[in-house]
C-alpha cells in the first residue's frame, strides 16, 4: 500500500473499535496526534554538541566549529552514554574492563558516575556482580533517581524451562532484560526503589509441557521468549562483513547479531588466533554463546504518563511499559507491556519482512514545545534487506487513561511512522549500529551516525544545515590496540542550548564555557591520523 495512503488511514479504523486491550479504559477518548504545522528552520540550531569516543576515556563538548570548548578526562571507557545534568555535572555511564563474564557483550557498563566540571567524581555506582550489569543507557527521573537497563544472568536450563528453543541458545547462560530505578545515595551507592524484568512476562508456543504455553498472538502484550527468531539469518559472507564492524568499533562480540563467533577482520586475524589459543577465553566464549536475548539498547521517560520507553534491538521493537505501579506490581499482568512496535512478527501478526523498525536505537518521546511533542522518535539502523538508515517519528495512538487501543487480531498501529527521513532509500547513510537522533527545538533534527563519528543536522524538510565528523579519538597506546576502520565512534551526540540550564550551571560551577557557540557548519571533518614511521609516539 502506498505510504502516504496508509497514513491517511493509520487512525480511522481505532474509532471504531470495541474489544481493544482487555479493559474497560480502551473504551476511553482517543487523543489527538500531535500537529506538526510551523518550525519552518532553515539553518542550524546553535549550541554546544556533548560526544563520548567509544574507545576514549575523555567526554567532549564542541561548539558549532566541532572544536572542543570543554572535557571531562576519566578513568574508564564510556559505557555508552553520558549527558549533563541542569546541576551542571556529568551523569557517565562507564565501561568494566576485562569482566570476567560481559566483556563480549555490545555496550556493556557495569558503574554509573556523576563527574563535576573539573573531573571530580560526586557520584559513583556499581551495578556489577556475577548476577547482572547494567549496560548500554541510563535517564535521570524529575525526582533525581536513576532508570538504567541491565542483564539479569540465570541459566541455559531457567531458559530451557520457559520455552526457549534450544537451537536459539549455543551456551550455558541467558541473559534477560531488566529495568532498574535506583535513587543515588551520595556520594557512593543508592538504593533499587522499583524494577521491572522481562522473565515475568513471558508466554511461549515451543512446547505445551511448558509453562507459559500459549500463542503469543492471542497475548502479544507478553514477550514470546523465542520472538527474537531470525527466519531468514545471514549468509556467511554477511556474518564476515557484520563481525568485522564490530571487532571494529571495539564494541563486543556479542553485539554481532546471531553469530558472535563469526570470523572477524583481517587486521584482527592475529589476535583472533592468540584468544583462540587460550582454552579459558575460549570456554567462557562457549559458554555465553546467544546469551544476550533481548540487547536492549536504550531507555526513556514520560514524566506525563509515567511511562518508559525501551529499544529491544533483538526483536526490532520498541516496547512501553508502566513505571506508575509499584515493583509487586510490576511482576504481574500490570507489568505486561503496554505497547509494542515495529515488529508484529515478534508477536505472531505480521510478516518478517514487512517489518519497520531494523535493529533500531535511542528511542525517546519529542518533548512538549518542539515539533511532533510526544511523538517516539528513533534512530532506525537499518539491517537484512534494508541496508540504510533512516530516523522515523511517529504517534502512539493512545486513549485519555494513557494506554493504547488495539484492534482485536490487529498489531498496534500505525500502519507507517509520521515522518521519516531520508524518505526512501539513500546512498551513504548506513550507520549498521550504536547512533542517535534528537529533536531540536527549531524543529530541526540531530542526526549521529554512531560509526563514523559523522552528525549532521537537518531541517523538517530533510535538508543538512549542519554537517560534522568527529575529530576526537583515542591516542597513544590505546589507538595502537585499537582497530582504525572506526576510530571516531561514537554512541550518540546531543545538543546542549547556550543558554539551557544545563550549560549555565556548567558555568557557575566553574567551567570556561563560551556565551556564544558560534556558527556552522562545522568544517573540521575528521582526518585520519598520518602513517607513523618506525620510532615515532602517536600524537593528538
Amino acid at each position: 500500500m502506498h505510504s502516504a495512503f496508509r497514513r491517511a488511514l493509520q487512525y480511522i479504523p481505532l474509532l471504531l473499535l470495541g474489544a481493544c486491550s482487555g479493559d474497560s479504559e480502551a473504551t476511553a477518548p482517543l487523543v489527538n496526534p500531535p500537529a506538526r504545522a510551523g518550525f519552518e528552520a532553515d539553518a542550524p540550531w546553535p549550541g554546544f554538541t556533548l560526544v563520548a569516543p567509544l574507545e576514549d576515556r575523555t567526554v567532549y563538548l564542541a561548539n558549532m566549529a566541532g572544536e572542543a570548548v570543554h572535557t571531562w578526562p576519566s578513568e574508564y571507557k564510556t559505557g555508552e552514554v553520558c549527558y549533563l545534568t541542569k546541576r551542571g555535572t556529568l551523569l557517565k555511564s562507564q565501561r568494566a574492563v576485562d569482566h570476567p563474564i560481559f566483556q563480549d557483550a555490545g555496550g556493556h557498563g557495569g558503574r554509573i558516575q556523576e563527574i563535576d566540571w573539573d573531573g571530580s567524581i560526586l557520584w559513583d555506582f556499581q551495578w556489577d556482580s556475577e548476577s547482572g550489569l547494567n549496560h548500554h543507557d541510563i535517564e535521570e527521573l524529575p525526582n533525581g533517581n536513576l532508570l538504567f537497563i541491565a542483564w539479569d544472568r540465570t541459566t541455559r536450563e531457567v531458559a530451557l524451562a520457559a520455552g526457549r528453543d534450544p537451537e536459539l541458545l549455543k551456551g550455558e547462560e541467558f541473559w534477560a532484560g531488566a529495568i532498574y530505578e535506583v535513587a543515588p545515595t551520595r556520594p557512593v551507592g543508592g538504593e533499587i526503589v522499583w524494577s521491572w524484568h522481562s522473565l515475568d512476562h513471558l508466554i511461549q508456543n515451543h512446547d505445551e509441557s511448558l509453562a507459559g504455553y500459549g500463542e503469543p498472538s492471542a497475548r502479544p502484550e507478553r514477550i514470546d521468549i523465542n520472538g527474537d527468531r531470525d527466519p531468514d539469518p545471514p549468509d556467511e559472507e554477511e556474518k564476515k562483513e557484520i563481525a568485522a564492524d564490530i571487532a571494529a568499533l571495539g564494541y563486543g562480540a556479542a553485539d554481532a547479531s546471531d553469530d558472535d563467533d563469526a570470523p572477524k577482520g583481517d587486521d584482527d586475524a592475529a589476535e583472533e588466533e592468540e584468544k583462540k589459543e587460550d582454552p579459558e577465553d575460549a570456554a567462557r566464549k562457549a559458554r555465553v554463546k546467544d546469551a544476550d536475548w533481548m540487547h536492549t539498547n536504550a531507555v526513556a521517560y514520560n514524566a506525563e504518563l509515567d511511562q518508559i520507553a525501551i529499544s529491544v534491538r533483538r526483536f526490532d521493537e520498541i516496547w512501553i511499559i508502566d513505571h506508575g505501579i509499584t515493583r509487586e506490581e510490576a511482576e504481574g499482568p500490570k507489568g505486561d507491556l503496554l505497547y509494542r512496535w515495529g515488529n508484529p512478527y515478534a508477536y505472531g501478526m505480521g510478516d518478517w519482512e514487512n517489518r519497520s523498525l531494523f535493529g533500531q536505537h535511542d528511542i525517546q518521546w519529542i518533548p512538549e514545545g518542539h515539533l511532533g511533542a510526544g511523538n517516539l522518535l528513533v534512530f532506525n539502523n537499518g539491517a537484512r534487506p534494508r541496508k540504510w538508515t533512516s530516523v522515523d517519528e511517529w504517534w502512539a495512538p493512545r486513549d485519555e487513561n494513557g494506554r493504547y487501543p488495539r484492534a482485536e487480531g490487529e498489531p498496534w498501529r500505525p500502519w507507517a511512522p509520521a515522518w521519516s527521513w531520508p524518505a526512501e532509500e539513500r546512498e551513504g547513510f548506513f550507520a549498521r549500529f550504536i547512533s542517535g537522533v534528537q529533536r531540536l527545538p527549531n524543529g530541526n533534527t540531530l542526526i549521529c551516525a554512531g560509526p563514523q563519528g559523522h552528525v549532521i543536522e537537518i531541517t523538517k524538510g530533510g535538508e543538512v544545515v549542519w554537517d560534522w565528523k568527529s575529530p576526537f579519538y583515542p591516542v597513544g597506546e590505546e589507538l595502537d590496540s585499537f582497530m582504525k576502520k572506526y576510530p571516531t565512534a561514537i554512541f550518540r551526540a546531543l545538543r546542549y542550548a547556550t543558554d539551557s540550564p544545563n550549560i549555565v550551571a556548567l558555568r557557575e560551577r566553574g567551567a570556561s564555557i563560551p556565551a556564544s557557540a558560534g556558527s556552522g557548519p562545522a568544517t573540521n571533518h575528521y582526518q585520519p591520523p598520518p602513517e607513523k614511521e618506525d620510532g615515532e609516539s602517536e600524537e593528538k
